[in-house]
């Protein structure tokens, strides 16, 4: 790696800024772009040299994302060569272990290691709050068939099973009830388990409530900053939780916002978030809020990118980015300066593969419609919605009320046309 970083790196730039961001795919283009606005040099690692980013960086390696050895190498392979690397970002990928570590490894402002492996792995994270007072469902990790029995014993149905260290809701069935044909929990937890990197499935007390994500960071002195909080909408029946669109701001009340806010906070120091983005996906439960999963690392589902500041006008990235270098943020970047809504949308077309694609470029038109991102392409195939990777075409519109918002996202998802085979 050295000597191919040595020949290939543009040496008239080494006394610039740089900044190392991992991933290169649509949520990291906007990450990049605000690098550069920012007087950054960029660097992308991605395992695709054709990924949407790759063109945009002043340096691009083809890594794969989570490959921590690589990256470590990389950092250190840029310090011999006293190239000014300033900082480490992760955004919209869930590479965090990675970027905790190489930023570590660089002597640049990070998460805690552990903390980022903490809320990777989510049975230490549920052990983690257990230990800490955080309130928690029920739950057991699962590898072998005695430990099914247990979590069936401990945990009981209605129960969720999850991957224990994915993302995109893979490998994830929820059962309403005890099925009657016990086969087809052993085969949802099995599934769990191939998923996942530690070969293990996560049983969870299945949870009933609206659902959010909860966007905050810590500065580089250690202050807490809300960021937003967006409402989360899924399908209410069916075995998969599959997320439908998002919409903001959150339909929530003052006083039940703080509550959210004042959750994640003491979840995420409860893991050991000290520095970086502490994001939370949460439900609001009839006991009150729950965090469902935690990471350290910005939002995805387009959510930072590109539907909040449709909205808002929220600077996100450019708070973090700020952050990651260890300079003082701007909290004007934290303000909502349109006063709009935005809400998000897929178009689902029935599994099989895409012969044809059309109204894309008329629905990026339209009024109140602030993009249309494709997934896939004409060949690809479509799966099954049995998780949120699955969708391939996603619609962001805003407006001046909600059902504004709502109605240009339907006008947007109605032109365009996604044909299968």
């Amino acid at each position: 790696m050295y000597s191919e970083i040595a020949k290939t790196f543009p040496q008239e730039a080494k006394g610039r800024h740089w900044i190392l961001i991992i991933g290169g795919g649509l949520l990291q283009v906007p990450v990049v772009e605000e690098a550069r606005a920012l007087g950054l040099r960029t660097i992308v690692t991605d395992q695709s040299s054709a990924c949407p980013a790759a063109n945009l960086a002043d340096y691009f390696l083809p890594l794969n994302v989570f490959d921590v050895e690589a990256h470590v190498k990389l950092v250190l392979t840029l310090k011999a060569l006293e190239v000014n690397l300033a900082g480490v970002i992760v955004a919209g990928i869930d590479a965090t272990i990675t970027g905790a570590i190489a930023a570590s490894a660089g002597g640049l402002v990070g998460v805690d290691p552990l903390a980022a492996f903490t809320c990777k792995h989510k049975p230490a994270m549920r052990a983690c709050f257990e230990k800490k007072g955080i309130p928690t469902p029920r739950w057991a990790e699962v590898q072998s068939e005695s430990d099914m029995e247990y979590a069936i014993r401990e945990v009981g149905f209605p129960c969720i099973v999850k991957n224990t260290d994915s993302s995109a809701s893979r490998g994830t069935r929820r059962f309403f009830q005890r099925p009657q044909r016990m086969e087809e929990f052993y085969q949802a937890v099995e599934q769990g388990r191939q998923v996942s990197a530690s070969k293990t499935a996560l049983v969870e007390e299945l949870l009933r409530g609206p659902e959010q994500t909860v966007e905050t960071l810590f500065d580089a002195e250690g202050h807490f900053w809300p960021c937003f909080i967006t409402d989360r909408l899924f399908q209410d029946d069916g075995p998969s939780a599959l997320e439908t669109g998002l919409e903001h701001p959150t339909r929530l009340d003052a006083d039940t916002q703080k509550l959210l806010y004042e959750t994640v906070r003491s979840a995420a120091e409860a893991l050991g978030i000290r520095v970086g983005a502490a994001k939370a996906d949460t439900m609001l439960t009839k006991d009150g809020p729950r965090i469902l999963e935690m990471t350290t690392r910005l939002s995805g589902g387009f959510d930072c990118q590109y539907l909040v500041p449709a909205a808002t006008g929220k600077n996100v990235i450019r708070a973090a980015l700020l952050t990651s270098l260890g300079d003082q943020l701007d909290p004007a970047d934290l303000i909502d300066r349109k006063h709009r809504f935005g809400v998000t949308g897929s178009v689902w077309p029935r599994p099989g593969r895409i012969c044809a694609i059309s109204g894309v470029e008329e629905a990026r038109t339209l009024p109140g419609v602030e993009g249309v991102f494709l997934r896939s392409q004409t060949g690809d195939e479509v799966r099954e919605y049995k998780d949120c990777a699955a969708r391939v075409c996603f619609v962001i519109a805003s407006g001046h009320t909600r059902d504004e918002a709502r109605a240009a996202l339907q006008r947007g998802l109605n032109t365009i046309q996604i044909k299968t085979c």
